[in-house]
Formats: structure tokens, sequence, C-alpha cells
């Protein structure tokens, strides 16, 4: 590529890492490599060489320079990493590293990292793999001819793939190998490689040693490449590692902002298990308070068979002269039918009603069952139990009940009894009874009774019978509503507080987990951005 092409991909580059820059600054990932990038775009080239213990990396790097700028040994000879820069002559404390400053003719076109061992750097792999390992244009990954490519040196590869790092493969000491040995060992450490990095990567066989002296073609070789490689393509290397470290960090971008909205969905999974349990609530409420009702049903249908006794005993021809005594016969149905009918329809209602208000309750302790049963709590789950708990605490059953007992009787009241102020459910109820034994005596009760032949009299007691009957189901029917007005009412107040601890909560994770997912959608666009440059 020209000169021009190359200057225009690099304000391409650079205004990419601007960009992922700001979009990973809305992620936990640690932009700094990043920031390091885009200001390593105009800084020189820089060469990195790492490699185990005893691998003779020191020695190699001497040999490529030709001159011992670096302490060699049998041993490490430093637990630093070491920064090779041209400059006067001099050495300066690093974060981490040391650098050095030397006027040699190589170090004015690249700069140099020497590394310790990664076998024996434990405590400073932070400062390789988070400071130089990004920075580095070009790897030069240094093996032993005596221990190729070990198990470690196989995962520190996979490293810098991840990075995107181009790598040049050196393996050294390779006077210790004969002819057969050279060729099984280049060809073993390039299958392991190209397992690793899944392509074919530029391999040297070389002798540091002899190479100081002027006699190993291998070394040769490397330092022709790396003079190549500087001279030709240091600018497309340049933007190439700056692009790696770009989609190195999109990629853990991606996977944290993935880790976070798992955890929002495992809080999102607790709302829905909280909505769950208030729909099977509801409809068990729904269901269950039938049998509230058919309690109260039983106030009226005792009072209907109480009265269809009375009817049959009355309304006969025996009985005659109590039918002619309309107060008689008013009384004796009180007394008789009515009885306390009125104070049982109240006790009934009233249960019916604290039956429903306890269902809240229960509702309050099978959430905070269903969150302490799961544990451990997903993050960010502790805080629903506090307001549940709060809620538990501050739960009246009592005044719920008596809120709907109001509501209740006002319906009942206002259909029974023509919104008659004042009244109760018993009295309003009494009230009907009292209406039904006038329509009932008026029915039964004339002078025209005693000319009445035996075939007439059994049809005005059917009649009678349908009348107290009908009054008595129209009375249930007015309860019966005001009972099911109320259980809605009941509910919807018990939906609304429940939902209420956890709306808020779930709201604000659902719009996180919107918020997550076009984080990481943009990560992933601007990933397949710097793919299609490095490409």
């Amino acid at each position: 590529m020209r000169l021009e092409g190359l200057e225009g991909k690099r304000a391409q580059v650079r205004a990419l890492l601007a960009r992922g820059l700001e979009a990973l600054a809305r992620t936990p990932v640690d932009p700094a490599p990043l920031r390091q990038a885009l200001l390593d775009l105009e800084g020189p080239f820089l060469l990195v060489v790492v490699g185990e213990f005893n691998s003779g990396k020191s020695s190699l790097v001497n040999a490529l320079l030709g001159e011992d700028l670096l302490p060699e040994g049998p041993t490490p000879t430093t637990d630093r990493i070491q920064l090779l820069e041209y400059g006067e002559e001099g050495r300066e404390e690093g974060e981490g590293f040391l650098r050095l400053r030397k006027p040699h003719p190589l170090l004015r076109t690249l700069a140099l990292v020497d590394t310790p061992g990664t076998n024996a750097l434990l405590e400073h792999h932070e400062v390789l793999t988070r400071t130089f390992l990004p920075r580095a244009d070009l790897i030069l990954f240094v093996t032993s001819a005596d221990r190729p490519l070990t198990r470690s040196e196989a995962e520190f590869l996979r490293l810098i793939r991840d990075w995107g790092k181009k790598v040049v493969l050196v393996v050294n000491k390779a006077d210790l190998l004969s002819e057969e040995d050279r060729e099984a060992v280049a060809r073993y450490v390039a299958e392991g490689a190209r397992a690793v990095l899944g392509e074919e990567v530029p391999l040297f066989l070389v002798s540091a040693r002899r190479g100081k002296e002027g006699r190993d073609e291998g070394l040769l070789g490397l330092r022709d490449h790396v003079a190549r490689v500087i001279a030709l393509k240091a600018l497309p290397l340049k933007l190439s590692a700056a692009l790696g470290v770009l989609r190195r960090l999109l990629v853990e971008g991606e996977r944290a902002l993935e880790a976070e909205a798992e955890e929002v969905g495992q809080g999102l999974a607790t709302c829905e298990a909280l909505e769950d349990l208030l729909r099977r609530h509801v409809a068990r409420v729904r269901r269950d308070f039938a049998g509230q009702v058919a309690l109260v049903e039983r106030v009226f249908r005792e009072v209907e068979e109480r009265g269809h006794r009375f009817l049959d005993e009355t309304v006969r021809l025996g009985r005659l002269p109590d039918l002619l005594n309309a107060k008689a016969f008013r009384e004796s149905f009180l007394k008789e039918v009515v009885q306390d009918a009125g104070a049982r329809l109240e006790r009934a209602v009233g249960e019916a009603l604290r039956w429903l208000a306890r269902r809240e309750e229960e509702l309050l302790l099978d959430a905070l069952t269903l969150l302490k049963e799961a544990r451990p709590l997903p993050k960010g789950e502790e805080p629903l139990l506090a307001p549940l708990e709060e809620a538990l605490a501050r739960f009246r059953p009592e005044e719920e009940a008596a809120r709907l007992s109001g509501l209740a009787q006002e319906a009942v009241v206002r259909t029974l009894a023509g919104g008659v102020g004042g009244l109760g459910l018993g009295a309003a109820l009494t009230l009907v009874l009292k209406g039904l034994v006038a329509d009932l005596t008026g029915l039964l009760a004339g002078f025209f009774v005693a000319f009445l032949a035996l075939s007439v009299l059994p049809r005005r007691k059917e009649r009678a019978k349908r009348l107290l009957s009908q009054g008595l189901e129209e009375a249930y029917a007015a309860v019966r509503r005001a009972l099911e007005e109320a259980l809605e009412e009941g509910l919807a107040r018990q939906e609304e507080r429940f939902r209420g601890l956890y709306r808020d909560r779930c709201e604000a994770l659902a719009e996180r987990r919107h918020e997550l997912k076009a984080r990481k959608e943009a990560l992933r666009r601007l990933r397949e951005e710097a793919e299609a440059l490095v490409a």
C-alpha cells in the first residue's frame, strides 16, 4: 500500500480507537492500553522479546544488536522488564520496568523490550501483559532448542494471540542440535505455534552464542527479517497492533457487559417469579373465596328452609286463625324464620372479608420464602427483602377488612334498603325479611281465606314459598355482588401494594438490560469495523 493510503488508514484507525475509548468508558474494562495504543500510533516501532527463563533472550538481544548491552547468565539475570530506547546512555526507573537509553543505531528505528522469563515473573506478569504486550508492534517469541515450545509457552502464545499481535518465532541454542534434530524441532515448533495462533508465522533457528561471533546464518536471517519489517511494514504492523488492542478490549467489554446482563437477567427472573407468584395468588384467592361466599349463602338457605317449613306448618286449614291474625303471623315468622339471620349474615360477611384481607399476609410470606430459598441470592436481590419485611411489619389485616366491609355494606344497603343511611348488613337483611313477611301476610291473610276451597289453599302456599325464595335469592344476589366487588377491590389493592415493593427496581433492571444490550451491540459493531480494517 502506498504511503498516502497508509496515512489515510492511520487516520481511520485513530478515529476508530477514539470511538473505542468512548465506548469502553461505559464498561468496567480498563481502557488504558487503548489510550496508550492511540499515543503509540505516532511513536517508535516497539519490538518485544518474550520467552521462558533460560531460553537465551538477553543473549539473543545482544547478538541482534551486536553489542553486550544486557547481562547474560544461566540463572535469571534480571527480574525487571527492560525497555531499550535510543538516546544518551543512562537508566531510569519506570513503573514496573527499567528504561535503558543507548546511542545504538538500530534503536533509532525501534524500541526494544527485553522481558524476564515468563515462568519466573509472576509478580511482574501484569506489567508485561497489560503494559508492554498490548503496546508491542511485533513479538519476538524465543524458545530453547533443548525444550522447545513448552506447555506454559503455548499458553503465553494464546495470550499474545488474544491481543492480535504478529509473532516471529525464534528457536535459540540451535547449535546444540544435529541437522536431523533441527528439522524435527523446527517442524514441532511450527506445528504447535500454528495450532495456537491459527496461522503460519516466520520461524528462525539461531544460535545467539555463535551469532556474536558472526558465524550463525539463522541470526543473520533474523536480523535481515527484522530490518525488512521495519523498513517495509512498520506502519501497517503498528496499525494492526493498535487494532488488535482495540479488538481485545472490545471483546473484554462485551464479556463484561454480558456478565452484567446475566446478573440483571437473574434479577429480572426474580421479578418474573414474583409476578408469577402474584398471578397464582390472585387465581387461588378467587377460587377459594367461593368457599367464603358459600358460608354467606348458607345463611340465606337456612332462612329459606325455615321459611318453607313455617309456611308448611302455618298455611293449612287447621291453623286458619293464625292466618287471619296478621300480627300474630308476622311475629311468628320473625321469631321462627328470621331469628338471628341478620347477625349471622354480619358475621359471615365479616369473616369472608377478614379471610380476604389475611391472604395478603400469606402473599408477603410466600414472597419472602421465594427470595430466601434461592440462596445465594443473585447480586442485587437482597434489597428486595427489606421492603417485604417492612410491609409485613406494617400489615394490619383488620384495617383492610374493615375498609372492605364498609364497601360491601354500602353496596348491599344501597341495593336492599334503598340507600337508607345508618344501616348495616344485618339490619338491611332484617328489613328485607320484614318486607317479605308483609308481602306474605298480604297474600295469605284476609277475610276471604275462610271461603277458600282445599284446592286453592295449597296453591296459595306454593306461591308464598316462591315469593319467599325469590326475595331471598334477590337479597343473596345483592350480597354476592357486593362480596365479588369487595374481592376485586381487595385483590386490586393487594396487587398494587405488592408490585409497589419491587416495581421500581424491576423497571430499572429492564431498562438496564436494554441499555446493556445497546452497549454490547455498539462494541460488536466497533469490533467488526476493526476486523475489517485489519483485513
